[in-house]
């Protein structure tokens, strides 16, 4: 197995090169190495040891608490799984209690975890609302990402966007616009 690894990175290898030799007023630049390294770097915040999802919910505390709860511009950075270029944001969670809460730098953890992947935003800001409900059990979150897509100003500069935000709600969220708009008000 480690051989076809050892294989693999020789051809991406190779072919970087060939691409910077192809792309680079001049070849003889460090370049190639840099992005070799880069490429190193890249590959170990993708294959970090992440934390299990079930041990960021394993110290739930019991309460009594029937407010919503916000945990506002948590940074983050992935990558499309489109174009594998960087996306890098904020995002905020609402989350209504039913009988637990979660310590507040347990949610980062969920959002770092989720986010060091191939990833595409809808799917990140969804995945979050979805792990939270089945492992806080509350009565509804609401999910809002808010990024910087880098795809869009390297591939199309003329057609350059601003900010991407996706919202996800389930449980009470849902069901409540009031409750909803409540969210985004405080997410803002």
């Amino acid at each position: 197995m480690s051989k076809d690894i050892n294989k693999t990175n020789t051809h991406l290898e190779e072919a970087l090169s060939d691409f910077i030799s192809k792309i680079s007023e001049d070849p003889n630049k460090n370049t190639d190495l840099i992005a070799k390294k880069f490429l190193t770097q890249l590959e170990k915040k993708f294959n970090f040891p992440k934390k299990d999802i079930a041990s960021i919910f394993s110290h739930l505390e019991g309460v009594n608490h029937n407010h919503p709860i916000y945990v506002n511009k948590i940074p983050f950075i992935s990558f499309c799984e489109h174009h594998m270029f960087p996306f890098f944001g904020e995002v905020s969670i609402a989350v209504l209690p039913e009988k637990n809460i979660l310590g507040v730098s347990k949610f980062s953890d969920l959002v770092n975890n989720l986010s060091s992947k191939l990833t595409l935003q809808e799917k990140l800001t969804e995945e979050i609302g979805e792990k939270i409900l089945q492992n806080l059990e509350p009565q509804g979150t609401y999910i809002k990402v808010k990024a910087k897509h880098l795809c869009s100003d390297l591939l199309s500069p003329e057609n350059s966007i601003g900010d991407i935000t996706t919202t996800y709600a389930n449980g009470i969220y849902e069901l409540d616009s009031s409750l909803r708009a409540e969210a985004a008000l405080n997410m803002s």
